[in-house]
This record gives C-alpha cells, sequence and structure tokens, in this order.
C-alpha cells in the first residue's frame, strides 16, 4: 500500500461510513465480533465509555509522562523524552484509549515546543503527529480492527502538506496471546506439556512425542542466541538497530514513506536474521497446536520438537521443509504474534512505557451452551450436562457438519488452553477457568518497563477470585499496585453486559523498579466515574493489611467507605480467621470442607418421584423407599435459609415454570414438625454414605449457600439440614471436635449479623466459595469457654438454647437436637419468639466481637433491604432497634454484673414452647 499517495479525506470518509462515528473516534463498533459473525457478550476491545478511558489515562500515563518530564532539564531533552515514550494497547480494536493517549502526550510536546500553556491547534496536530508515528503500538487479533486503528491514526495525525505516517510497524495483527513472548524459551526448548492429548490427538503417539522431547530437552545442546537482555526482556541483538533506525527515519514526503517502507519490508524478508527467528518461534508454538496422530505417507510427522527448533536455528537451510512449512501456516492460521520480534526496538529498551486498554473478557474453554445457541436449539435446551452429553454424542448421526464444527472448535479451543497452561508464559493467570482478561493483565506486567505503568479495564474478579491470587499477591507483595476502582454495571457503561450487578474495575499498577512502598488505592462499588471524586469512598491497605485481611489469598477486600475499611480492620485485629493455611496450618475447628455432589457432573444419580415411582418406589414420609434400598431428597440451596432448612419445597414449584424461584412456605405447615419439603430430585443414600464414610458419622449435616450476593438480603445463609444429599451450592462444614455442642457456637456465629457485615467486604460475585469462608474472622472454640459478661453462665450454655429452639422446629431434625442435650419434641414456630431469640444472638455476637455502640448502628445500616422489609412491615427498622436496645441491656449488664434479663417468655428452648411428644403425619 502507498501510504505516501493517499488522501487522509478519502480515508476519513470511508471510516465514518463504515462505523458512523466523527472523525475523534470516542467510541468503537458494536459487541459483533467481525471475525466469526456472531454476538459478543463480551465487551473485549470494542466498546469503552470515554469517561473511562480518561481515567485510565490520567492514573497509568499522565505520572509516566509527568515522571519523564521531571528528569529532563532542557528543552530539546523534554522533548526526546516524550517522543522516546513507548505506549502500546494489546488489544486495540480500532485505537480508542491509543489516540486518547496520543492526544495527552501531545499536548505536553506542544506545550514543551511552544513554551506556551496553551498552544495553537496546528501546533497541537504536529505533535499529534510526530507522537503517533514516534510512541503508538497496538496490536489486535481481527485485521478488520487493525485496518480502522491505522485509518483513526492517519485522521488524528494528518497534517497539511505532509504524507500519512507509515504504521505497518506499529499496527499489527496478530493474538497477543498466542506466540513466544521471551526468546530464551527457544534454547530452553519445547514444554512437554505441549504434547498433552486434546480432542481428537492419538494418546499413544503423545506419549511418544513426549518422551522423545523430554530427552531433547535435557540435553540442553545447540547455539547460544545473540540477545541483549534489558529489564528481564530480550531482543536479538543483530535485529534491534535496524528496528531502531526504522523507526528514527523522518517522514516528510512520500518518498521518505516509501523508503520506510521498502527497510520494514527488507528487515523482515525471507532469509533475514529476522526470518530466522520468526520461523524458530512459530515452530516452538506450533508444537501446542498441530495434532498429535500416526505419521504415514499423506500425513508426514509435522510435530516440532525441541531439536526441530534448535536444529532450525543452526542450520535453517537444513530444516524439514513440510515441517517448516506446516509452522508457519499454523503461524498465520492462528495468528502467533511473537512480542521481541515484532517490536525489537520496544524490547531492546526494557519493554514499554505504559500498556493501555480494555481486553477481551472472554473464558476460553468451550462453552457448550452458547456453541449450540442458535445452531441446535435442543442441545442448547437441555436441562443438564449429562442430557447434553448424550445428545452431542449423537450429532455426528443427525448433523454431520455441525459435529465437525463442534470438534474442530472444541480441538482450538483445548489447544489455545494447553499453550496457556503449559507454555509457562502465564503462571500467574493462565489457572482456573482461564480468562483472557487476566491472561492480558499479567502479559501487561510483563511487558512494561521496570519504570513503566499500565492500566487496564477488567472485570474485578482480578482482585477478588481466588483464581488469580497469585497474581495479585504478586502485585501487592512487590508494591506494583498503583490503584483499583471498582464498578458496577448498574448505570450501564457496559450495555453488552447482561445485568447491573457485573462488576468491573480500573486497574492501574507501576514498574518494579519503584524505590518507595506505597499503599495502594481503593475504591469499591462506584456506579460512575463521578464518584471517585468522593474522598469518603477511597481507602488505602499497606502489604501489611493484606495480610492481616486475607493471609491465605492476599486477594482484596471490597469495602465501600473508609469507615468500612477500619472497622474490619479493628475486627481482624481481634479476631483470628476461621482457618489460616499453612505450613502450619491453624484450623481451632479442626474443620473439613465436602463438596457432596456436582449438579451437572453428577445428574446422572438424580432421579425425580415420578421416575422412581414408575419403577416401584414409594413415598415414606420425606424417603423414597424400595424393600431395603433408599433415596434421599437432593437438597438445593434454595430450599434452605438461616435456621430453616424447610425455605423452600419443589411441591410448590409450577410444572413447567420457567423460574428457578421457590414461593415462600406458608406457616401452617413450619408449624407442623412433621411436614417435609418435596425436593427436585432424589440419590441413593448408599452415594451419600459413602461420600461421607470416614468423614462424618453424625445424623445430620451442616453448610451454606453458595450462591449469594454482598448486596442480598443476607450474604452468609448457613443452615443445618438432615442427612441427606447436598448440591454443590450447598458447600458442607464438617467440624471435628468431639464436643458437638461447640458446633452450635459456630452455626450462630456464622448466620451473625456481624459476620455477615464483615463477608459483604469480602464477595466480590455470586458466591461465598471456601477460599472466602476460611478467611472470615470467625471466633474460636475458647471463645465459647469463657465466662459470659452478661450473664451468670458461660458463653455456650447462653447460646445452646437460642440456637436449639430455632432449629429444631421439625422431626428430621431430633438427632441434632440431641447432639445439643435435648430429648423431646421439636418447638413451635413462633414468628415473634423467633425474631427476639436472633435479635439476641445478634447483639450477644456484636459484644463478642468487641463492637461499639456507634459502629453497631452503623453496621446495620449496611444491610439496607433488611430496613426496607421492616419499614414495609412495622413503619420502622424495628431489627435495628432490638438489636440496640439488647445490646445497650447486656452492656448494662456487663457494668453492674446483673445477669441480663431475657426478652422471652417462657425463656429460650423451655419445654412448654415444644410440641406434644407425638409424631403426626403431614397435613
Amino acid at each position: 500500500m502507498n501510504y505516501g499517495d493517499i488522501n487522509v479525506e478519502e480515508f476519513g470518509s470511508v471510516y465514518e461510513s463504515l462505523l458512523d462515528f466523527s472523525p475523534r473516534v470516542t467510541s468503537d463498533p458494536p459487541a459483533f465480533d467481525l471475525v466469526t459473525g456472531s454476538e459478543r457478550k463480551q465487551t473485549g476491545s470494542y466498546y469503552t465509555p470515554p469517561e473511562l478511558v480518561r481515567e485510565l489515562i490520567d492514573s497509568a500515563l499522565v505520572p509516566v509522562v509527568e515522571e519523564r518530564l521531571a528528569k529532563a532539564k532542557t528543552k530539546e531533552e523534554k522533548e526526546q523524552a516524550l517522543l522516546s515514550m513507548k505506549v502500546c494497547d494489546p488489544a486495540a480494536g480500532s485505537g480508542h484509549f491509543l489516540l486518547a493517549a496520543a492526544r495527552r502526550i501531545a499536548r505536553e510536546l506542544a506545550k514543551v515546543r511552544s513554551g506556551e500553556d496553551e498552544p495553537t491547534p496546528t501546533a497541537h496536530r504536529e505533535a499529534v503527529r510526530d507522537v503517533i508515528r514516534s510512541c503508538i503500538y497496538a496490536v489486535d487479533k481481527n485485521p478488520l480492527a487493525v485496518d480502522l486503528c491505522k485509518v483513526a491514526l492517519w485522521i488524528e495525525g494528518h497534517s497539511a502538506g505532509l504524507p500519512l505516517s507509515f504504521l505497518d510497524h506499529r499496527v499489527k495483527c496478530g493474538d497477543s496471546l498466542v506466540g513466544v513472548f521471551d526468546l530464551d524459551v527457544l534454547m530452553e526448548g519445547v514444554p512437554d506439556a505441549a504434547y498433552k492429548p486434546i480432542t481428537g490427538d492419538d494418546k499413544k503417539v503423545a506419549s511418544v512425542i513426549r518422551k522423545r522431547n523430554k530427552v531433547e530437552r535435557e540435553r540442553r545442546e545447540g547455539v547460544q542466541l545473540g540477545l541483549s537482555p534489558v529489564d528481564g526482556k530480550a531482543a536479538p541483538e543483530e535485529l534491534a538497530p535496524g528496528f531502531v533506525e526504522l523507526a528514527r527515519r523522518d517522514e516528510r514526503t512520500p518518498e521518505d514513506v516509501h523508503a520506510k517502507e521498502e527497510l520494514y519490508q527488507r528487515l523482515r524478508a525471507q532469509g533475514s536474521e529476522w526470518w530466522k527467528y520468526k520461523v524458530a518461534c512459530d515452530l516452538w508454538t506450533a508444537a501446542f497446536f498441530t495434532r498429535l496422530i500416526a505419521a504415514d505417507e499423506s500425513q508426514p510427522d509435522l510435530v516440532p520438537t525441541t531439536d526441530t527448533v534448535r536444529g532450525f536455528l543452526l542450520q535453517p537451510d537444513a530444516a524439514h521443509g513440510q515441517i517448516v512449512g506446516h509452522a508457519v501456516g499454523l503461524g498465520a492460521e492462528q495468528r502467533f504474534f511473537h512480542w521481541p520480534l515484532e517490536f525489537p526496538d520496544v524490547f531492546a529498551q526494557g519493554g514499554f512505557d505504559a500498556v493501555l486498554g480494555n481486553p477481551p473478557w472472554e473464558r476460553i474453554k468451550l462453552q457448550e451452551k452458547e456453541f449450540f445457541a442458535g445452531r441446535d436449539a435442543e442441545i442448547a435446551a437441555a436441562p443438564n450436562k449429562a442430557a447434553r452429553g448424550r445428545l452431542i454424542a449423537t450429532l455426528r448421526e443427525r448433523n454431520p457438519g455441525l459435529a465437525d464444527e463442534f470438534a474442530d472448535e472444541k480441538q482450538r479451543r483445548e489447544s489455545q488452553s494447553l499453550f496457556v497452561r503449559g507454555s509457562n508464559r502465564f503462571g500467574l493467570t493462565g489457572v482456573g477457568d482461564v480468562n483472557t482478561y487476566a491472561l492480558f493483565t499479567e502479559q501487561a506486567r510483563k511487558s512494561i518497563r521496570r519504570d513503566g505503568r499500565f492500566g487496564v479495564i477488567v472485570p474485578s474478579g482480578i482482585a477478588t477470585d481466588d483464581t488469580y491470587k497469585g497474581f495479585f499477591g504478586a502485585l501487592n507483595e512487590t508494591s506494583e499496585l498503583v490503584s483499583l476502582y471498582d464498578f458496577e454495571n448498574s448505570a450501564g457503561m457496559f450495555p453488552g453486559v447482561g445485568h447491573g450487578r457485573f462488576k468491573f474495575s480500573l486497574l492501574t499498577s507501576r514498574g518494579s523498579a519503584a524505590d518507595q512502598p506505597i499503599d495502594a488505592d481503593f475504591v469499591f462499588f462506584a456506579r460512575l466515574v463521578s464518584d471517585l471524586s468522593d474522598d469518603d469512598r477511597h481507602f488505602s491497605l499497606s502489604r501489611e493489611e493484606f495480610a492481616l485481611l486475607n493471609p491465605n489469598t492476599r486477594t482484596c477486600p471490597i469495602f465501600r467507605s473508609r469507615r468500612d475499611a477500619e472497622i474490619t480492620k479493628r475486627i481482624y485485629r481481634r479476631t483470628a480467621v476461621f482457618i489460616r493455611d499453612g505450613p502450619p496450618e491453624e484450623n481451632p475447628w479442626s474443620v473439613t470442607f465436602l463438596r457432596m455432589l456436582d449438579m451437572a457432573n453428577d445428574s446422572g444419580l438424580f432421579r425425580t418421584q415420578g421416575q422412581l415411582e414408575a419403577d416401584g418406589w414409594r413415598l415414606d414420609e420425606s424417603v423414597m423407599v424400595k424393600g431395603e434400598e433408599r433415596y434421599v431428597p437432593l437438597y438445593e440451596a434454595k430450599m434452605l435459609h438461616q435456621y430453616d432448612h424447610r425455605f423452600g419445597d419443589y411441591a410448590d414449584h409450577p410444572p413447567g415454570a420457567e423460574t428457578t424461584h421457590l414461593p415462600d412456605v406458608p406457616l401452617e405447615r413450619l408449624s407442623n414438625p412433621s411436614y417435609h419439603v418435596q425436593p427436585r430430585y432424589w440419590v441413593p443414600q448408599t452415594f451419600v454414605d459413602g461420600r461421607l464414610a470416614r468423614r462424618w458419622d453424625r445424623a445430620w449435616l451442616f453448610g451454606w449457600r453458595d450462591i449469594c450476593r454482598n448486596t442480598d438480603f443476607r450474604t452468609v445463609i448457613s443452615c443445618v439440614l438432615p442427612r441427606f444429599a447436598a448440591g454443590n451450592k450447598i458447600p458442607l462444614v464438617l467440624p471435628g471436635l468431639e464436643n458437638s455442642v461447640m458446633n452450635a457456637g459456630l452455626y450462630a456465629n456464622l448466620n451473625s449479623f456481624i459476620l455477615d457485615y464483615v463477608a459483604r467486604q469480602k464477595v466480590g460475585g455470586t458466591s461465598l466459595t471456601y477460599f472466602l469462608l476460611k478467611q472470615l474472622p470467625v471466633l474460636t472454640p475458647a471463645c465459647y469457654k469463657e465466662s459470659c459478661s452478661w450473664s451468670s453462665s458461660d458463653c455456650l450454655a447462653w447460646l445452646t438454647p437460642r440456637i436449639l429452639e430455632l432449629s429444631y422446629t421439625s422431626w428430621d431434625l431430633e438427632p441434632f437436637a440431641a447432639d445439643l442435650g435435648h430429648q423431646g419434641a421439636p418447638f413451635r414456630w413462633d414468628e415473634e419468639r423467633r425474631f427476639l431469640i436472633r435479635r439476641e444472638l445478634d447483639a450477644a455476637y456484636f459484644h463478642l466481637y468487641g463492637i461499639e455502640r456507634g459502629d453497631v448502628e452503623y453496621i446495620m445500616d449496611t444491610f439496607p433491604i433488611v430496613k426496607r422489609k421492616d419499614e414495609k412491615s412495622y413503619g420502622e427498622y424495628r431489627t435495628k432497634r432490638v438489636i440496640l436496645e439488647i445490646y445497650d441491656a447486656m452492656a448494662e449488664a456487663m457494668r453492674t454484673g446483673k445477669p441480663y434479663q431475657t426478652l422471652l417468655d417462657p425463656p429460650p428452648a423451655d419445654p412448654r414452647m415444644a410440641h406434644e411428644d407425638v409424631r403426626q403425619g403431614v397435613k
């Protein structure tokens, strides 16, 4: 393309006709994948609100600009400091971040050149052109996005009388995440993980090649690469000078641009040193993407191994032509992108000064329901994974073309996953259910100079999820994290994201050369960028405070305000975490956790009542029986709530209803101690007993609801239930203490308002996972052995009757009551008594945690749904008022030594509140 001869007005009209946007490009194309032609639910790099772009520019780019200018003394030094900056967006889309960056650097450049605070428009435009041709770098996998980015930069940097800049060496098409990032891997050899068999591979062939590669890799023979390492990054010594010269060449005439283009082509021509390295990198990367199948005459052995890569570097002309051709072709098909070769001038200086962007938010693992949506409605609508798998297994008979398409896509995704996990390039984020946003973030960290910065817009899970604790912990340990500003999408800044509760963050981090440690700045639950101007929303955390609040993961708590941060830190200084990971592990409750079954993977075990009855089974109370065999109910999270294992009943679920919500159980049924809720499925009792064998010998279970939000009515919802089956959304707590009564204290602790308050500072998504629960501040068993400061008894003796009356309302929890020392019938379900008992427990735990009265009042105001429900029912926030009244009465008892008098008459767990000791049928 003869860039020097192109008229910028022609490109402007083409660009505007494609996007229907102004030439300044403040937005991007809609969320539509231009390669696959399918809608994209993720934001990716396709649209970012301008106010978010500006905020990230201010946090990640401006400080670097200011630092570079501060080090320069003369006008010439300042100009050179600015024009030598390197700024990249590795998922650039049509270039909105880069345009903003170019304008911001150009403003400072125009001021330096003119000596004026308000340079003329002409001076600014000339500065923009120079910044674009000297400082801006872009990569995107979508060829059309790359072309649009170039056009946007040409339009932005157009100066009258000057040709369009040459941008091919700066704005490139490729997969930023797939390829060689560190050239040392060429001599280290191909990792053995590259030959792990995936869909379509022959396991025997894979084993043979893997063993062969291991031998080759361990020999460590071959040439030594001539690399110039700078700040942990390296470019070939013989390549960097040519690309540095390319970057320095002027572009005042069309002839200058043509000459620059010709030099670029010569530097990368086949047979050049650059080409040798490029093919070697393609061979190394192709090892992860080449199918492992038996070779024959029609399909020779095309799998590159360590010797293939080293041999090519030693003697390129002697290389096996078919393997080389296959690797280069695969590189073009998959768009391998080798960073040190594509930007040798940048790697020669140690990396980019700034990396900016909003990378794609996409899971690498193939999502079957999404794939078949619009392709095969029956498979997409399958009720569970097992049913979907059976349909997919017969797909080739029904639709061979779609079966091939599915197999190819699955193989492609698995190859990408294999590379991400096995290439050692993404050691901190290539874990779990890999998402591209995390990979881009780790790469950004590696891409910057030691005195640079990166800023990205990514889901807040990068800071709060256990999957990425290694990465986020590394940022904190090295004091690289500068700021994290978290937003709820309730204002619709990203329209393509499905719901307003989705959380994303502006994450800014600095390079590893920083002299002084800093306390990172945080804001959570912002809705608009203007919320960041509220000082009360900001809080800071040191490395030591991360270790205090989340010692196992060093992930980020999510405080709404500075006061929340201070209250929570005080709590953690008084109370240890539930379980501190070792070595040595600190586990005062001797707890183990169990996920009994998976609702998707174990769905083959499930039977409905109709299926069982058709096979001769009958319902006996809550259990399906046939001879000596038993199927027990499968409890799901929606069937449970705090102190209520009969919260939801599938008997009330309308047949065929799309919603999975279960209506509230009527009080008249809860008042019947023989009433049992009906599940959706039953599971063999032998399975339940097998899962619990040698783990738990009691006739009841104790778990919590995994699905939750920090904006729900309550966040931590724990419940005791019969020894039946529990779905994966009810993880089980299995305490190992011999004193079974002590377990009641743990149960009440998990359901207290004070623990719920702290949990809300930890739950960033929709799941209360093991790692979150383990790091909550839970009172130790020793606390319950101490004297009760507001009563004449010890704490456990005061708590147990209240926990017993709340929990034991039906016969199927008789074993739990027996373990608490109660023999007799269940207690009557009395709404008013239950309210008062729970408020006494809440007030007691506020005292046990040492919470001051003003903080109790503040904490209760952080439960807006509780408040709204109270005001609707009682005309006041009754829960808060009663807790404070009881709290004050307890405080007075502690001051005077006169025991606190309960509000309940008769007192908790009094036999007069029990049903008659006669089992009744369900009414």
